[in-house]
């Protein structure tokens, strides 16, 4: 392999896996404060590309479209979010409420992609990128396209803006304690709710920014729903729950592995995410059986 094809996968693995990690962040996000496995995460992410669509078709496929695309589906997104969040997904939150949420979420899933469907039919689409967005760099060789170039560094921007609020904010620091303790939040004052609608819809709109992202790299269909739930749940999985941090890994190191094989076998490549999964989860129970010999070992 040369340098330059070696440099040309890593530009597509690098753009897949921020595409990846913008639905696995909102998946992770959700269920790691709330508790809530949300199901129709796929759906949000087909509802974004469907309306990235919808705005550039209205707007052109210009500069000025995108941008909007970028700025106005996730914020819409959030906001329908909030609504889901006050209306019907508070109503679930409890230690035994688990199932509930599931099927929630399960039978949202179902409506956001029915009413999909109602609105755009079932063929597929396509959107156009903007001529500013058309070209490409040679990089040593190797080509990289301007667009994989603003997934990439959109990718980086959103995982340090994400850091950022968790770790330097207040906002951040009560939503980390609301994955310890909601209960004693709440008796300090803080409003619990008014934080899980915040949390809730912010982890809507990540997911539907993936699907904006997504938008231009193939056919928009129906199928996009399952394509992207799976990924994201794998991701979450292999990177930690609750760990945004191993969520930006994973996705990186999937995507990245993913454009590798996709060069020696494209047939191969969609198990890629599930083989890494196994060993990640492998690695996990074999350094746990160590440690309870170790923890044995010095009680005896």
């Amino acid at each position: 392999m040369s340098f330059a094809t070696f440099l040309d996968q890593l530009f597509a693995g690098l753009s897949l896996g921020f595409i990846l990690f913008f639905s696995a962040a909102g998946l992770n996000l959700v269920w790691g404060v709330l508790g809530v496995m949300n199901f129709a995460a796929g759906a949000v992410y087909m509802l974004g590309a469907y309306l990235a669509t919808t705005v550039i078709g209205h707007v052109g496929a210009s500069t000025l479209g995108w941008v909007l695309a970028l700025a106005l589906v996730p914020l819409l997104a959030a906001l329908g979010g909030a609504v889901v969040e006050i209306l019907l997904l508070r109503r679930t939150y409890g230690e035994h409420d688990e199932n509930q949420q599931f099927m929630l979420t399960l039978a949202l899933s179902y409506l956001l992609a029915g009413g999909i469907v109602l609105v755009y039919g079932t063929g597929f689409r396509t959107v156009a990128l903007p001529a500013s967005l058309n070209g490409s760099w040679g990089v040593f060789g190797a080509t990289l396209p301007e667009y994989t170039a603003v997934v990439i560094v959109l990718g980086v921007l959103v995982a340090a803006g994400i850091w950022g609020l968790m770790y330097c904010t207040r906002v951040g620091l009560l939503t980390r304690a609301a994955v310890d303790d909601r209960m004693m939040l709440s008796v300090l004052g803080v409003n619990v709710n008014r934080l899980y609608t915040a949390v809730f819809a912010f982890g809507i709109g990540l997911g539907a920014l993936g699907g904006v992202v997504d938008a231009p790299n193939g056919a928009v269909t129906t199928n996009l729903e399952t394509a992207a739930l799976v990924p994201a749940f794998i991701v979450v999985v292999t990177g930690g729950l609750g760990s945004m941090t191993g969520a930006l890994v994973a996705a990186v190191a999937i995507g990245v592995i993913e454009s590798f094989v996709t060069l020696q076998s494209p047939t191969l490549a969609p198990l890629t995410p599930y083989a890494v999964m196994t060993l990640v989860l492998l690695a996990r129970a074999a350094s746990g059986r160590r440690l309870l010999a170790t923890r044995s070992a010095v009680s005896r």
